[in-house]
């Protein structure tokens, strides 16, 4: 009987932990950079960029942000994908202030819905 019982726990709670994810929020869209004001956009889809080194019997990994660019409004970004260091962050924050350029960053697995927020997002707020 108790071997029945921790079996129906089990199941009850493998259950819940599956239902709970499936209903996880949408991350929403993170915005930087000239807030109210600008005259453009980009909007970047975040991720990940993992490096590794081989040294005979030891491998070294080292993982980086990046942010790929997924679309531009009234701006021209070159490079399509950046590291995420402290000094490529530094930088866009002078090309935002220097060009009145508002960023936007979603999750590099993004639905259409989330998307359209961040497109929503880099609408010009009056000031």
């Amino acid at each position: 009987m108790k071997i029945v019982a921790r079996i129906v726990t089990g199941l009850v709670l493998t259950a819940t932990v599956a239902l709970s994810a499936q209903n996880k929020p949408e991350p929403e869209p993170v915005v930087w950079g000239i807030l109210s004001g600008n005259s453009s956009c980009v909007i970047f889809a975040e991720g990940h960029k993992t490096s590794g080194r081989f040294y005979g019997v030891a491998i070294t990994t080292k993982t980086v942000g990046k942010l790929t660019v997924v679309e531009t409004q009234n701006y021209t970004f070159d490079p399509k994908e950046v590291l995420e260091t402290q000094e490529t962050m530094d930088d866009l924050m002078r090309r935002a202030q220097k060009d009145h350029v508002k960023f936007v960053k979603i999750p590099e697995k993004y639905s259409p819905d989330l998307l359209d927020k961040a497109r929503a997002a880099c609408k010009p707020v009056a000031q």
